[in-house]
């Protein structure tokens, strides 16, 4: 007898599907002459914003509740906001929106390393979301501009100790005149929140069409290079620095 797909496998599947045809708009952009690869580049990163505006207020990637402004998220933290919204637009190739947290928590890229997208503090032992954006040619560090703010773009806080990185939202609009550039984030749920609030901050600004070739293999699935760890039902990694404004 068949057995009829529950909502979370259609949302998963309708997810993928159109992460794979994101995926395939920022390979072509590659290829394409310059004005239509800005023109690609500026679609992808409104898919980014366009996951992040719809899924702000989210208890949990799976779990659509909405919390209140400001309210804490502990199953759906800074990092995998952010991840997923770029999966959105097709720029973790291998990964949908709506894939698994233990997906994201184990991402082996098609290069090879095995990244930790739930993660945006730095520990020695795992590749973070900072990482990943940085080697696969995705995202340029330019410090504290944030008058180069796109949308789309992400932007992360320095406030750990020493100096470290702490927090990691989106960009959603950008500077307009004398008004800051806003951001939508999570833990605590975030939306067209001021950029001066991340401070102390770098932007990270994201290029869909710089992915780079050893990044660029399409897969349904990211492969596994060290034995499957299963992320806590519903809760997934959490920061080592706790919840952020």
């Amino acid at each position: 007898m068949s057995k009829t797909p529950g909502k979370n496998t259609i949302r998963r599947r309708a997810g993928s599907a159109a992460a794979v045809t994101a995926l395939a708009l920022a390979v072509s952009a590659l290829a394409a002459p310059s004005a239509s690869a800005a023109g690609t580049a500026n679609s992808l990163r409104a898919r980014e914003v366009a996951y992040a505006e719809s899924h702000w207020n989210w208890t949990a990637w799976n779990d659509r509740t909405p919390v209140a402004f400001g309210s804490s998220q502990p199953d759906f933290q800074c990092a995998e906001f952010v991840a997923r919204a770029l999966a959105a637009a097709g720029l973790v190739p291998g990964l949908g929106p709506n894939d698994p947290q233990d997906a994201y928590y184990h991402y082996t890229a098609p290069n090879g390393t095995t990244y930790d997208l739930l993660l945006i503090s730095d520990l020695p032992q795992y590749h973070n979301l900072y990482d990943y954006l940085k080697d696969s040619g995705l995202g340029k560090d330019v410090g504290n501009r944030p008058s180069l703010a796109r949308p789309g773009d992400v932007v992360v806080t320095y406030a750990g100790p020493g100096g470290a990185k702490s927090h990691v939202g989106l960009v959603a609009t950008a500077q307009r005149g004398t008004a800051e550039p806003t951001v939508d984030a999570h833990n605590n749920a975030r939306l067209h929140y001021g950029y001066h609030y991340y401070a102390p901050s770098h932007l990270v600004r994201i290029d869909p069409t710089g992915l780079k070739r050893s990044f660029r293999q399409p897969g349904r699935t990211a492969s596994r290079t060290q034995p499957a760890q299963t992320a806590p039902a519903a809760v997934g990694r959490k920061e080592p620095l706790g919840a952020q404004s």
